[in-house]
């Protein structure tokens, strides 16, 4: 016979509900991780379906035309490497890409177009140092450069010129640096536009050396070329890529770059000239929207490094002083820290402060 237990009394009655309460909170776990589940296993499959349908995306983009936006005017490096890549892109994709000029704002403009267009990779930017600059210049811009656009690759770039009207009575750059001396703020430089490169640069420039000019902005290197050639303005930091380089109705004094240019062999640089490190380039990256599928972004990088690697795009951009780079995401998110960093520096600058109020 088995020896019964036999409990205290009251204990029947304490013991009950501590064990029925075990139950319902064992249960009741089992009820939230049976959820959990289902909540992950449904996320699992809208990340799959996501993934799914952004891969599609790239191995069917581009299927409709894309939109290349130039934020300066026809003529300069912007423009000319952007046109040359989406001709050589457009060929290799079979695809059409249709260059737009979108000028004025300091590139603003153009920024706020690509900004407010769908993250989709139809619509594509070759933005310049002015994207980074605009951002320190103006806080309120309707758009957040940090936050709506991602840098695809840098491109090119290219050493400034410093190039002076033939009417000026200088031959040389000590004739030129004697004569600025000499007008006491009354020559005149011409830039791609208030806080571009040339500006900048030339205003780093000018405090290099301890000179004082009036700048005058313009819609981009060719408009501002247009008036050096009238000599309408009396100098500027140039792109390589002008022809009018070439005219007799200027003179080339010194190039912006570490090197000289085998285009300009003649021509000494600024730091063989006395400004030990100086350099002044413009630079031609591309970007898109934030949210732009990585597959279509990893599809343009590899495009765009692919054309230019191209002999002949080589030969073109090289005939017109402009250095092809092809870089990856990485690389062009880093130069573009770097670059910001030095423009900090120029935008300090009281000269700088005073044009730009």
């Amino acid at each position: 016979m088995a020896k019964q237990i036999i409990q205290p009394k009251g204990a029947r009655e304490a013991i009950g509900p501590r064990f029925h309460n075990h139950i319902a909170h064992d249960r009741n776990r089992k009820i939230d991780m049976f959820k959990r589940k289902l909540v992950l296993a449904a996320g699992l499959a809208v990340l799959a379906s996501s993934v799914a349908t952004t891969f599609a995306q790239a191995q069917t983009y581009p299927d409709r035309p894309i939109k290349l936006i130039i934020p300066l005017a026809p003529g300069g490096g912007t423009d000319v490497t952007g046109r040359t890549l989406a001709d050589s892109i457009a060929e290799d994709w079979k695809a059409t890409i249709v260059p737009e000029n979108k000028t004025g704002g300091g590139t603003t403009i153009a920024s706020a177009t690509v900004a407010s267009a769908p993250a989709d990779g139809y619509t594509v930017y070759v933005n310049t140092a002015s994207f980074i600059i605009s951002a320190r210049m103006m806080p309120n811009l309707s758009y957040d450069p940090q936050k709506d656009f991602v840098p695809v690759s840098l491109a090119a770039s290219s050493d400034h010129v410093l190039v002076v009207s033939s009417k000026l009575p200088v031959k040389t750059f000590a004739d030129f640096v004697a004569w600025v001396k000499s007008r006491n703020g009354d020559a005149t430089f011409a830039s791609f536009g208030a806080g571009s490169s040339s500006h900048l640069g030339f205003e780093l420039f000018l405090n290099r050396l301890g000179l004082n000019m009036t700048h005058i902005p313009y819609k981009g290197n060719a408009p501002a070329m247009t008036d050096l050639l009238g000599g309408h303005v009396d100098a500027m930091f140039a792109d390589h890529v002008d022809e009018s380089l070439k005219s007799d109705k200027l003179r080339i004094l010194a190039v912006a770059g570490a090197k000289r240019s085998p285009e300009l062999p003649d021509v000494p640089t600024l730091q063989e000239l006395g400004l030990k490190d100086f350099t002044s380039r413009s630079f031609y990256g591309v970007m898109v929207r934030s949210g732009t599928p990585q597959p279509i972004i990893d599809k343009w990088n590899v495009a765009i490094r692919a054309a230019l690697q191209k002999p002949e795009i080589k030969a073109k951009l090289g005939l017109l002083g402009i250095d092809p780079i092809g870089s990856t995401q990485a690389e062009y998110a880093s130069y573009l820290k770097a670059e910001d960093d030095k423009y900090k520096e120029a935008l300090a600058l009281p000269s700088v402060k005073s044009t730009l109020k």
